[in-house]
């Protein structure tokens, strides 16, 4: 059928076509069927990306380590590690937040106005360690789940995995359950769990209800994965990336980067919430941000994107205050467009 811009969709149809656009129509379908998908190498990007993308997570190893990479495998021997906030370790890894088809399933899951909670890097090495049988739903108030996910992750391998590699593994189907596997579940799809086979480059993406765990390590050599887990915009990041982008990440990535790092996010809220709206450069104020923020944009935002000011939450504007209020006035509570984004 003809897929329109129907308003009742909000975004969802901009993101439908681009996402068909990119063949991966077949990924909605196993992530609404399964829970899980998994995006082959030639759709997220080429041999030298991977490459690249996989030296860069070395490095970083290397570097928290002070080893190299001869010395990685002994280190991590019947280990694993998720390396924290790597995000800033090489502008390389803020590219990858981008890519087309993991943002792109992502929102899909979550909504265009997603944002970052999380970039780390994974390394597992032969041995003994695995993840349990899990999903990852934390709003742990709530012992049943909605049917929407509140998170969703997309794992980008580099490294080619099996379940003798330490694969990281699915309960397919489980994300429709909307609850938590109980001990007895958790040991039992620990060795019964669909191990994921896959190539470097490949990358495995699915919503925060879905049941998951991962193999033992049994061949030589690592394991090598980065993480990234995105959430809706009502939830506190789990690192704190809108406190230390800078503005020159901001001027160097598409305006969607920004989004990410929820620089245009209305809370928290001070005594005076527009004191904590970000600036206007009066050079670029005309330009407009759209809607729909495409896949394939990559636009540097060179400046359109501006940090969020420092302001004393305790400061109340009077005159700001009293605008606001003529504004309303006789027209019952409205909610300003603080931000550009209704």
């Amino acid at each position: 059928m003809e897929i329109k811009d129907w308003s009742s969709a909000k975004q969802l149809p901009a993101l439908y076509r681009e996402l068909k656009q990119l063949d991966l129509l077949e990924n909605i379908a196993e992530l609404e069927a399964f829970g899980y998908t998994v995006v082959p190498p030639d759709k997220v990007g080429t041999d030298a990306d991977h490459r690249a993308m996989r030296d860069a997570l070395l490095n970083v190893a290397n570097d928290r380590k002070t080893c190299n990479n001869n010395e990685l495998e002994s280190l991590y021997k019947d280990g694993q590690e998720l390396l924290r906030f790597i995000l800033w370790d090489n502008p390389i890894f803020e590219k990858t937040l981008l890519n087309p088809a993991g943002l792109g399933l992502v929102q899909y899951l979550l909504g265009t106005g997603c944002i970052l909670s999380l970039c780390d890097g994974w390394v597992k090495g032969k041995g003994e360690a695995r993840t349990g049988i899990h999903c990852d739903w934390a709003q742990f108030e709530m012992p049943t789940f909605p049917p929407e996910p509140y998170t969703a992750n997309f794992n980008y391998l580099l490294s080619d995995y099996s379940k003798d590699d330490g694969a990281l593994a699915f309960v397919p189907g489980s994300h429709r359950w909307r609850r938590w596997p109980s001990s007895e579940e958790a040991k039992y799809w620990a060795d019964n769990a669909e191990p994921v086979e896959a190539e470097m480059g490949s990358m495995i993406i699915w919503g925060d209800h879905t049941w998951h765990g991962s193999y033992p390590r049994k061949n030589n050599g690592l394991r090598l994965m980065l993480l990234a887990t995105f959430c809706r915009t009502h939830m506190q990041t789990q690192e704190p990336f809108r406190s230390t982008v800078t503005q020159e990440a901001l001027d160097r990535n598409p305006i969607r980067f920004a989004q990410l790092m929820d620089i245009r996010g209305a809370f928290p809220f001070g005594k005076s919430p527009h004191l904590n709206a970000p600036r206007k450069d009066p050079s670029i104020a005309s330009r407009k941000i759209p809607a729909y923020l495409s896949l394939f944009d990559e636009e540097p935002s060179n400046g359109l994107m501006q940090l969020r000011p420092d302001v004393d939450y305790a400061q109340y504007d009077n005159d700001g205050a009293n605008k606001m209020l003529e504004a309303t006035r006789g027209k019952g509570i409205q909610f300003p467009d603080l931000y550009g984004t209704r």
